[in-house]
């Protein structure tokens, strides 16, 4: 019989859908799936990152297969999955479970892979992929233990993925190149495009009041028409980071009372920078970009996040 669950959502303040599963861990795989032995990866070269924007890729090496999706960790040792349906327009789940967190993505469309970031580095990884039945009811496809031992700790926050999505075709990655192609080293970097990021977006509370669940951002269409929600604001600011070899963290969390997302960035000078960042000569600036570019908020803007003071974060991509 096959294995049915129950997903309950919760839509966050940015219209970020976090689900929780009832069940999973005793998940069984479903159909005639074709399995790869699942295996730490043998030792690998370092993946080039002088080369310029890292692109996933889904040789299906290693993998697990059947009529209505695949699952491919050939390239999980750098820090990432893929997963791709066949059965659109049925809603399809992955979910991955590591370390006693448990992450959600959804795959609605045959038009390709999508990226899985494997965020919480090595480990274990349980990975199941479900197709919608009814309403919120989900079967299970099949599943897939995954051991990774990644090549480069900051690869995860580098490549692409579902949530920060980009190429070098995008617009705001051309910007970002241009805006930090006289910087002095990774900080600096960093304050350019953060810096830019805030003073270009405005804060779009109308699409906060009315976005469904479900929404990704895109960083073109945020450079665009330069207003977002937080998860653009941050989106965009990881992007244009990730592209310039600058290791950036999407975190979606709490801030304050609100579900919220912003960043964290890596330098080998300062480490992962969480809460702020020190830019020589002004001071420490929270690296919250939706947070700053409202001026430390405001009214309405203190009322959606609060007011910068307490960040709890739950996930990483």
């Amino acid at each position: 019989m096959r294995a049915v669950i129950k997903l309950n959502m919760m839509v966050c303040f940015a219209a970020i859908m976090v689900l929780c599963l009832v069940g999973c861990t005793d998940s069984g795989g479903s159909g005639n799936a074709s399995r790869a032995a699942a295996r730490p990866p043998a030792d690998r070269p370092p993946v080039d990152r002088s080369a310029g924007i890292l692109v996933p890729e889904s040789p299906e090496i290693e993998a697990v297969k059947n009529e209505k999706a695949v699952l491919d960790y050939s390239n999980a040792s750098s820090g990432y999955i893929c997963a791709k349906s066949f059965i659109a327009p049925t809603m399809v789940k992955v979910l991955v479970e590591v370390s006693g967190v448990q992450y959600q993505y959804s795959i609605v469309e045959n038009d390709g892979f999508i990226v899985i970031p494997l965020s919480c580095g090595d480990g274990d990884y349980a990975v199941s992929l479900w197709e919608n039945v009814f309403q919120d009811q989900y079967a299970a496809i099949f599943s897939q233990e995954i051991q990774v031992s990644l090549s480069d700790e900051f690869l995860p926050f580098l490549y692409p993925n579902q949530f920060v999505e980009f190429n070098a075709g995008n617009e705001a990655i051309a910007v970002g190149a241009e805006l930090t192609s006289e910087a002095g080293g990774v900080v600096e970097t960093i304050e350019d495009i953060y810096d830019y990021v805030i003073s270009n977006i405005e804060y779009d509370f109308e699409k906060a009041a009315t976005v469904g669940p479900g929404y990704l951002p895109s960083i073109d269409e945020t450079l665009r028409t330069k207003k977002g929600i937080c998860f653009d604001y941050a989106v965009l600011t990881a992007a244009m980071l990730r592209a310039r070899d600058v290791p950036t963290k999407l975190v979606i969390g709490y801030a304050g009372p609100a579900y919220h997302a912003w960043i964290e960035a890596y330098s080998s000078e300062e480490g992962w920078i969480r809460k702020e960042i020190y830019f020589d000569g002004r001071g420490y600036v929270l690296m919250d970009p939706t947070f700053a570019s409202a001026g430390n908020g405001g009214t309405d803007m203190t009322a959606a996040i609060g007011d910068g003071n307490h960040y709890d974060p739950r996930f990483y991509y």
